[in-house]
């Protein structure tokens, strides 16, 4: 069972998204403090968060980073609830290091079907136990570390899965329907929220961004500099 920790600053949003979580058969407690999110995570052993997007005491974003930022907590799996609808909110939250986001209003099966499926994910990469590496780039598989000419690269967990599914297939052209299955579990998902993730890994894999090719119409390869200039 997966212990799910929400935070929200409105007790009752927090009594209401336990109650869902727990006749979905997740394990879930709550704090209404972002602050205090850390101590909480780690009390109660939390494998994924459930965070609001908007808090007056400190933003969703600005937890989202701090979280990203740490490497205890690096790729902890943490789902955005959103009642913006907007692709620029969307695409903000993806691009902060969010792993998926469900907008308001929704029902417990869509919320149970996301968590699932981000749960699937993180667990798929926990499984992984050999070293991947290409162009300067070292990836414990194990650990969840990325190091990029012995620099540490911090990635999310979506990140960390396409970067490693590009590594693993060095030279073939991957479709976005390929990276949708492997990095996000969910062939639903936009285009957009493919390409924002591989924008927000190239960024920080420069200056080896030309190792990502885009293939127009098809989706992206990952080679070596030097077979990628012939």
């Amino acid at each position: 069972m997966a212990n799910v920790l929400v935070i929200d600053d409105e007790k009752d949003v927090c009594d209401y998204l336990v109650m869902l979580l727990k006749d979905e058969g997740f394990s879930a407690e709550f704090s209404t403090s972002p602050r205090e999110i850390k101590a909480k995570i780690q009390q109660f052993g939390a494998n994924l968060l459930l965070l609001d997007y908007r808090m007056p005491e400190q933003s969703g974003s600005d937890v989202v980073r701090e979280l990203r930022a740490d490497e205890q907590f690096q790729f902890l799996p943490i789902i955005i609830v959103t009642g913006l609808d907007g692709e620029e909110e969307k695409v903000a939250m993806l691009e902060l290091g969010a792993d998926d986001y469900v907008t308001k209003p929704f029902s417990s099966k869509e919320l149970a079907a996301r968590i699932r499926a981000v749960l699937r994910r993180s667990q798929q990469a926990e499984e992984e136990i050999k070293a991947l590496s290409s162009n300067g780039i070292n990836i414990d598989l194990r650990a969840h570390k990325v190091f990029l000419n012995q620099e540490e690269v911090y990635l999310t967990l979506t990140e960390f899965k396409i970067l490693v599914q590009l590594l693993k297939s060095e030279g073939k052209v991957l479709s976005r329907d390929e990276l949708r299955a492997t990095a996000l579990g969910n062939l639903n998902v936009a285009d957009r929220t493919i390409d924002v993730h591989m924008a927000s890994l190239r960024k920080k894999l420069d200056p080896l961004t030309k190792a990502i090719q885009t293939v127009r119409g098809v989706g992206y390869r990952y080679g070596t500099i030097s077979s990628l200039s012939h």
